[in-house]
């Protein structure tokens, strides 16, 4: 729904120029059903009663959405077991940013490097810290790292929106205290929420200056030294570099939208450790296959103990850098990420050893990293939440006629969108008509985005003005 601004639509053309474009880097031998299946019947997140779902070919679905470049890698008992790029030049070297899938591959190499050390998971930290913690921390809470990969820390700073091309650059220490040229707040630790999971990027920029302070290495070449390079991952790097710094690297750039690529190409992260790494899905789950065969006692270049480390719940279906979650008696790790005009996703499954990983260059990406990720649940028989299926309740476009209008967010002024009756629907779109959607009524005052299952409670308020309530904002009709 484009209360996140996740979606759009793009003409026919585009999906010809799509498939002339979707990569051919792989030999001729028959495709795998299983990856012909993902390629031609991406299962959608919401399926109506009595209508069943309405299953599209993942080119037609990446030219829908305005996704430029995509790329896919699923991995079978441990082993790759294809994987493909889709769009102009992208092939299966391809890099991406990794955004927040960052965060597992930082967690396993501090883990390493603590045990390197003789560092305890459970040990305080924040006395090797070079910075003024009688401000950041003025409760005194030890700053560990199984409490700081874990995110029940208390640490603030959720995340980061990175620095554009030409901008200063932050050390590491100005990105934990919060100086200039710092574009986001200090990494304070609370009291409340201390051992409650509250998402922090700023902790994991913490535990990097930690690794950066008591080694003298900078993070980039810390991760190749214990993890990158021992894993054979000679396509993924956490270096900082501006698409001038990297043309002799096949690296795409980052979309706000199709025809809107971001400025400079991309922004970039000196937290690394939280969101600053690049990679493709075939280097990435080298790494998660290194981690799945830990966790079932073989170290492949993740000791089984700091595997089982990761994947043991600390809190709210979170171990240290991974999610962990429960699916019908089967474990699943897994972890999202999203940078400005990238967004990525892998879902791993420890009792067998498998593991899909999509990765996208433009905000509308997630989607369909939704689609591909549901499809291969359904697809290869993995454990998988219930598909969304709800039942469409009837309603005249006279009745829907009361919520035609221009809506703006609570508290602000400028239109954010602007609903029209479309048949029995609402159709939906930004004032620029870059972004477009549809509410389908499903409730008494309930309508749900069909492209990304969230919903949103449509209540006039008399006098003609309505007001719409989604988890994310309120909005009011003018």
């Amino acid at each position: 729904m484009p209360f996140r601004l996740l979606s759009f639509s793009i003409l026919l053309p585009a999906v010809l120029w799509l498939q002339a474009c979707a990569t051919a880097d792989q030999p001729s031998a028959a495709v795998d059903p299983e990856q012909l299946t993902i390629e031609t019947a991406l299962i959608p997140v919401v399926t109506f009663e009595g209508e069943g779902p309405q299953r599209s070919p993942l080119l037609e679905r990446q030219a829908e959405l305005g996704v430029p470049a995509v790329s896919v890698a699923v991995l079978r008992n441990g082993e790759l077991a294809w994987a493909k790029g889709y769009g102009e030049g992208v092939t299966v070297r391809t890099q991406f940013q990794a955004a927040s899938l960052s965060k597992t591959i930082a967690a396993a190499g501090l883990l390493m490097l603590a045990e390197e050390l003789g560092v305890g998971v459970d040990e305080d930290l924040g006395p090797t810290l070079p910075i003024n913690l009688a401000v950041l921390n003025p409760e005194g809470y030890p700053l560990t790292l199984r409490k700081l990969l874990s995110h029940t820390n208390g640490a603030a700073v959720s995340g980061f929106p990175g620095y554009p091309v030409g901008s200063d650059i932050p050390t590491t220490a100005q990105v934990v205290t919060g100086e200039a040229p710092t574009n986001t707040a200090p990494v304070t630790v609370r009291p409340n929420p201390q051992g409650e999971r509250r998402y922090s990027g700023g902790g994991y920029t913490m535990a990097q200056l930690w690794a950066e302070t008591v080694t003298g290495e900078p993070f980039a070449q810390l991760m190749d030294r214990l993890l990158l390079k021992p894993l054979g991952m000679a396509d993924s790097t956490f270096k900082l570099a501006t698409p001038a710094e990297a043309e002799d690297l096949d690296r795409v750039r980052a979309f706000d939208r199709t025809d809107v690529p971001v400025t400079g190409g991309w922004h970039l992260y000196p937290e690394m450790a939280a969101a600053g790494l690049w990679t493709t899905p075939t280097d990435y789950l080298k790494f998660v296959a290194a981690v799945l065969a830990g966790i079932n006692g073989r170290d492949e270049g993740i000791p089984p103990h700091i595997a089982t480390l990761m994947s043991t719940e600390v809190a709210s279906e979170y171990g240290l850098g991974i999610g962990v979650a429960d699916i019908n008696g089967d474990v699943r790790l897994s972890h999202s990420g999203g940078n400005r005009g990238y967004r990525c996703n892998f879902m791993a499954y420890p009792a067998t050893e498998d593991a899909v990983l999509t990765m996208t260059n433009a905000s509308a990406g997630w989607p369909l990293v939704g689609d591909v990720g549901r499809t291969a649940n359904a697809t290869y028989g993995w454990p998988a939440s219930p598909l969304l299926v709800h039942k469409r309740v009837p309603i005249t476009a006279e009745e829907l006629a009361v919520f035609e209008g221009e809506y703006h967010p609570a508290g602000r002024d400028d239109t954010a969108y602007l609903l029209t009756v479309s048949g029995n629907e609402l159709a939906g779109r930004t004032p620029d008509g870059s972004y477009t959607f549809t509410l389908i009524k499903i409730g008494p005052t309930t309508f749900v985005d069909p492209q990304d299952g969230e919903e949103a409670e449509l209540v006039p308020t008399g006098d003609g003005k309505v007001q719409i309530t989604t988890p994310n904002n309120i909005y009011f009709k003018r």
